[in-house]
């Protein structure tokens, strides 16, 4: 099996990773980018854009089959190859890429089963209930014949329904006005000087700042990599921590370029208290901590 440095490969923006109806024996994890796959039967709109943490190419790699789409990058990407040959080392070498690979096997086959299921519920669908109950009053209104026109102007009688409700009289009110959307609790973001937004899960009490590795499994909650063109952050740089309504940021160990709560630099290891307002620094990647 290649050395770590050896399995990845840089894909610039725009170009091919391969094509559709190559034979392939690779298979490719996303580190950082986006991946687009296109079928020439489907026109150019991909079927499916591809970002940190996925993988493509697994079917030419499980059943030696041809490539069944062309995959592009739509953003300059890094990508983790995985060669036939070497493919049993590396799940031996690292479960968390075999849990990951047959987790996302076992979403993507019950998306499938999911959208056939829909599929053949919505062709076998009878008529929805209101056109059938307008069918039926249409079909059950007894016929009036319309008296005939004078002579100079006789026009052919023609069936007329009748109508089955008595007229009522429209009366409008005011429309209520629609109800305030409450505001998530303890609900945070973190946000870039280029425009870059990161929100904060209310679900969830602790947040991985880094960049993804999915040779070692690692997948942050707040993937920095397309602020940190240098590559200054660590892949387990800090924590962001919620207790309450409180968050505290917390530098893991093996930080290489420092965490900063207002550029004082914080003690690796310790909860350091943070509040909307306050500017925080990662390495090279500046953010401002602000209520959603």
């Amino acid at each position: 099996m290649s050395s770590t440095a050896d399995a990845y490969v840089e894909i610039p923006s725009g170009k091919t990773v391969y094509s559709e109806g190559e034979p392939g024996k690779t298979l490719y994890i996303v580190e950082s980018g986006t991946i687009d796959l296109i079928v020439a039967a489907r026109g150019k709109e991909p079927i499916a854009s591809l970002g940190p943490g996925d993988f493509f190419g697994e079917m030419s790699l499980l059943d030696d089959q041809p490539r069944f789409a062309t995959a592009v990058a739509r953003k300059s990407a890094r990508l983790l190859k995985v060669e036939r040959d070497g493919f049993a080392d590396l799940l031996r070498e690292n479960i968390g890429i075999a849990t990951h690979l047959l987790r996302s096997l076992a979403s993507r086959h019950q998306q499938c089963e999911m959208r056939l299921s829909s599929a053949l519920t919505e062709a076998k669908a009878p008529r929805s209930k209101p056109a059938a109950a307008a069918a039926t009053m249409n079909a059950e209104a007894p016929e009036v014949a319309v008296p005939p026109a004078p002579a100079h102007r006789q026009a052919p009688a023609k069936p007329v329904k009748a109508s089955l409700e008595p007229a009522q009289t429209s009366i409008e009110r005011p429309a209520s006005p629609p109800l305030p959307t409450p505001k998530a609790r303890g609900s945070c973001l973190l946000r870039h000087a280029k425009g870059q937004v990161f929100q904060l899960d209310p679900a969830l009490s602790e947040f991985l700042v880094g960049r993804p590795d999915l040779a070692s499994g690692i997948n942050p909650e707040l993937n920095l990599s397309d602020v940190d063109p240098t590559r200054s952050l660590s892949r387990r740089h800090a924590k962001l921590v919620r207790q309450g309504q409180l968050f505290f940021v917390r530098e893991e160990s093996r930080t290489v370029n420092g965490t900063f709560v207002n550029n004082v630099r914080v003690v690796t290891g310790e909860n350091v208290p943070i509040k909307p307002g306050d500017k925080l620094r990662f390495g090279a990647v500046e953010l401002d901590f602000s209520a959603a």
